[in-house]
């Protein structure tokens, strides 16, 4: 009888571990988060030629994550993909820019930047919050521990 209420003890506490890992981890994926925004220079915020659409990423997670993949709509376009190796912690963004001197070329996303670098600019940010033609679709990205997570919008954040 005692090594049967021992076996369903290590079984219990087992299922218990694995859920308060699996729970951990998921808490720690929800941390990193991205949205669509645009920035402006705040000593003119009126003049719209100075405005770029950008994609932000906010990564408040203890560590770095890998293989980020993002799809976009921008301007109401088709989904735009962004990918990037790794995002540090803190907030990047990423400017969705024509490529220079190749007007004929679809738009492409520069290579992400802190946020805290557009206050040494004069430059803000402001999201779009409403804007069906400026969404972020879906967001993938390894974690620290070599997990792969997916955010989809309406559908929330999901291992795969």
């Amino acid at each position: 009888m005692t090594f049967a209420i021992s076996i369903c003890s290590l079984v219990i506490a087992h299922r218990a571990d694995r859920t308060a890992r699996s729970d951990r981890d998921e808490r720690e994926a929800a941390r990193v988060s991205a949205w669509i925004s645009f920035v402006f220079d705040s000593t003119e915020p009126e003049n719209k030629a100075l405005w770029n659409d950008v994609l932000v990423i906010r990564n408040a997670a203890d560590s770095v994550i890998h293989n980020v993949e993002a799809k976009a709509v921008m301007n109401g376009a088709d989904e735009i993909a962004f990918t990037a190796k790794i995002c540090p912690p803190g907030e990047s963004y990423s400017e969705w820019i024509y490529p220079r001197n190749r007007p004929h070329q679809n738009r492409a996303w520069k290579l992400p930047s802190s946020c805290s670098e557009l206050a040494w600019d004069d430059r803000m940010l402001r999201p779009f919050p409403v804007a069906d033609k400026w969404s972020l679709v879906s967001m993938s990205f390894t974690d620290a521990l070599g997990k792969r997570w997916e955010y989809e919008a309406g559908s929330g954040l999901r291992p795969i």
